[in-house]
Order: structure tokens, then sequence, then C-alpha cells
């Protein structure tokens, strides 16, 4: 065996063993409660050390948040690569196209974390805290659009318009009720009439410029 082939199976049985420990942890957290379940409990549904458990998740709510990071990069590769003409809004209409397919994948674990998101207001503020970083992404890819600096105002009222559209749809699920199964169609078009208001927000502004 090679040193690459054998470097890739490594990080393979890595990811095998952070995605176990991830799925045995939300399932306690659904069942059990976020607060009330303990990592040796985690440890013993996942078959592991409750020191592996602590190795690849410093915190409990990295177990809830786990898929945050690759969802952030391909929102960041998405506004990175776009082509001239692709607004932030398309971009991010293409961005959310892809989540929402990956999600209808995995309807019942989404389902799962968006229960136990909202039985727990500590795990809400920290999704409220992590739109916001979407915002600084939107924001940087509106500043360029705009010829301006992302500090500026007008890309960072622009972005918080988005980020806010996308938590009233994590509000609307709240309002709902966790037992109701997630309409992902539904939510992609109420995202899109909220896009429309921003675009042409964002149109009004490049006419000022203009």
């Amino acid at each position: 065996m090679d040193g690459d082939t054998e470097t890739g199976l490594r990080q393979r049985k890595k990811q095998r063993t952070r995605k176990t420990i991830a799925l045995a942890a939300m399932e306690l957290f659904d069942r059990k409660g976020y607060q009330g379940t303990t990592i040796p409990e985690i440890a013993e549904a996942a078959d592991v050390s409750p020191r592996t458990v602590s190795t690849y998740f410093p915190s409990k709510e990295e177990m809830v948040f786990e898929n945050w990071a690759d969802e952030k990069e391909d929102l960041s590769v998405i506004l990175e690569q776009r082509e001239p003409g692709v607004s932030v809004t398309d971009a991010i209409r293409t961005w959310m196209s892809g989540e929402t397919q990956a999600w209808e994948d995995r309807r019942a674990e989404m389902e799962r974390l968006r229960r136990v998101i909202d039985s727990d207001e500590s795990l809400a503020v920290v999704e409220r805290s992590r739109f916001h970083e979407f915002g600084e992404l939107l924001a940087d890819g509106i500043a360029r659009d705009l010829d301006l600096a992302p500090s500026d105002l007008a890309p960072r009222l622009a972005a918080a318009s988005m980020t806010a559209v996308l938590e009233l749809l994590r509000e609307e699920r709240h309002r709902h009720g966790t037992d109701r199964e997630i309409d992902f169609e539904g939510e992609l078009a109420l995202l899109d009439q909220g896009l429309e208001f921003v675009a042409g927000g964002l149109t009004a502004l490049r006419s000022r410029q203009g």
C-alpha cells in the first residue's frame, strides 16, 4: 500500500468516526435533551472512548453544528468563483438550492437537528451568531459588486438584510413546531421572495452610484 492510499484510508476512517460520534450525539440530544446528555454517554453510544469524543469535538456544541463549516466554505467558494455579472443574490440562491437538495437527502437528520436546536435556547443563540458569520461573507461579496469597502454601510446593510431572511426562515420553522415536517421547497420559495426585496435595494444603490 503506497503512502497516498494509506493517508486516504486514514482520512476516511477519521471522517467515519467523526460522523458516527455526531450521529450518536444528535440521537441522544433529541431523546434526552442537549443539556441532559453527557460526553461519556455519547462515547458509549458511538462505541469510542470519551477521550476520542473530545478529540474530535472540543464541545457538545460542535457536534450540533458539525456541518456548519462545510456549508460556510461552500458559500465562500460560490461567492469567490461566480462569473462576472452574477450577483450575490444569485449566488446565495445557487448555494441555498444546493443546500436544500442536500437537506432533502438527509431529511430525517435535518429535522432532528431542527428539533434539537429549537429545544435549547443556548443553541438557538449560537445559531444566530453563526448566521452573522455568513453575513460577513455576503458583505464582502456585495462590497465587491458595488466597488466599496466591506466596512462601508451599504454592503453591511444589504448583507444584514439577507441574513435576516435566513433567520426568518428559522423562526418560521420554530413557529410551526418541531414535530412538523420541514417543507424545504416552500422555504426556498420564501427565500426567493426575501431576496427579491434585497435585490431591489442593491439595484437602487447601483443606480445612485451611476
